[in-house]
């Protein structure tokens, strides 16, 4: 079930202290998904998957993702309320590739992540292709 579908974009700004996604301007359209349970004994693992796609803009750079996405999944998961940890974040391209984040520690209440980009793999493609046949359309402009 599509629980999100809009178009984050941010300006590589800090004004409130905190570190930007990056520190270039970029924009993507965001698709969170809620997998749906098939029967009341399968449980997933990572019950939630986040489409990622950049969207180009002549007025930004259109930065990528692909070393920021602990950033990026910190202020997604903050806004909607996603366990990063127990998200699949599939960035769609050229090729679609996932990213795991693993939790490397923890200061005060910021937790650190490391992370690490695969390919998509042929049942999880199959699984994913609903959700992403539509990403190169438009969304609505989401909150920054």
């Amino acid at each position: 079930m599509i629980i999100h579908d809009f178009i984050y974009e941010w300006d590589g700004k800090s004004r409130s202290g905190k570190t930007p996604i990056t520190w270039w301007p970029g924009a993507y359209r965001v698709k969170i998904v809620k997998l749906e349970e098939t029967t009341e004994a399968v449980e997933h693992l990572f019950p939630t998957v986040v489409f990622l796609k950049g969207v180009p803009k002549k007025e930004v750079l259109n930065t990528a993702l692909k070393n920021y996405i602990h950033n990026f999944a910190e202020k997604i998961s903050k806004k909607f309320d996603l366990d990063p940890h127990k998200t699949i974040w599939v960035e769609i391209g050229e090729k679609v590739r996932i990213a795991h984040l693993k939790p490397d520690g923890q200061l005060t209440d910021k937790t650190f992540f490391s992370f690490t980009w695969r390919e998509a793999r042929p049942s999880e493609l199959e699984k994913f292709t609903p959700y992403m046949e539509d990403m190169s359309a438009h969304a609505e402009s989401g909150p920054e």
